[in-house]
């Protein structure tokens, strides 16, 4: 888990140059990748490049945003003896930055994603200082940890998902709401009971209350319309 404190302390020795918000928050979560360990080994086109840079050697940030509408960084990481080699690409979405995240070293692995407003979190005012630069720069942090480097981690990807609470599936809610709806009884002498809740009352069936609904019987009568010639008709 990376801390905003460190993530900052990336972007202001760093100093880079913002040409706006996008910049700032790609930058950013550049910085996060950073506090957290990874060692950069490419930017901008380089991390693109087919086959990928094999060398990890460490990089500066030059060239880091001289693309347009696209961000790409390429990391490594030693952990328990395995290397692990992250590609990160940002891409620009009206004031969307939407950061997939890959590990390049997984098998069959999905990358992870998460999109972020800009404009929630960048200020358009552009302060001298780059703490004022952000808005809620914790709350971005944060989010990257959960949606990017946990995910990227593993280790608490089981825990996440144990504690996860069960979700009743659409066939049982269907199958209680027709148990609810068959609860209507009527009586041969033609009177209909409430409606009784199997399961405490709700806004389907509400308490009924003291007595019983009446039941009203319909009746048709003859009606005789007269004529000029005298003659009657029944309708």
């Amino acid at each position: 888990m990376v801390t905003d404190a460190a993530a900052m302390a990336v972007v202001k020795a760093a100093r880079p140059v913002f040409r706006g918000a996008h910049d700032g928050v790609a930058f950013a979560a550049n910085a996060a990748f950073l506090a957290a360990g990874y060692s950069l080994c490419a930017v901008g086109p380089a991390a693109l490049t087919d086959p990928l840079p094999a060398v990890d050697e460490e990089v500066g940030i030059d060239g880091w945003n001289t693309m347009d509408n696209c961000y790409a960084f390429l990391y490594s990481k030693e952990e328990e003896g395995k290397k692990k080699r992250i590609l990160v690409k940002c891409l620009v979405i009206d004031d969307f930055l939407a950061i997939d995240a890959l590990d390049l070293e997984a098998q069959h692995k999905e990358p992870c994603n998460v999109q972020i407003n800009v404009k929630d979190f960048f200020s358009e005012e552009q302060p001298k200082n780059y703490k004022d630069m952000y808005k809620n720069f914790a709350g971005f942090i944060n989010t990257l940890n959960s949606s990017l480097l946990v995910e990227l981690d593993g280790k608490n990807a089981a825990a996440a998902a144990a504690q996860k609470p069960d979700v009743m599936s659409s066939s049982s809610i269907n199958s209680s709401e027709n148990v609810l709806r068959d609860t209507r009884t009527t009586e041969p002498a033609g009177l209909i009971y409430p409606p009784v809740a199997l399961f405490g009352h709700d806004d389907t069936f509400p308490a009924p209350g003291a007595g019983f609904y009446p039941h009203r019987s319909v009746s048709y009568h003859h009606v005789h319309v007269k004529t000029s010639t005298d003659q009657y008709f029944h309708t």
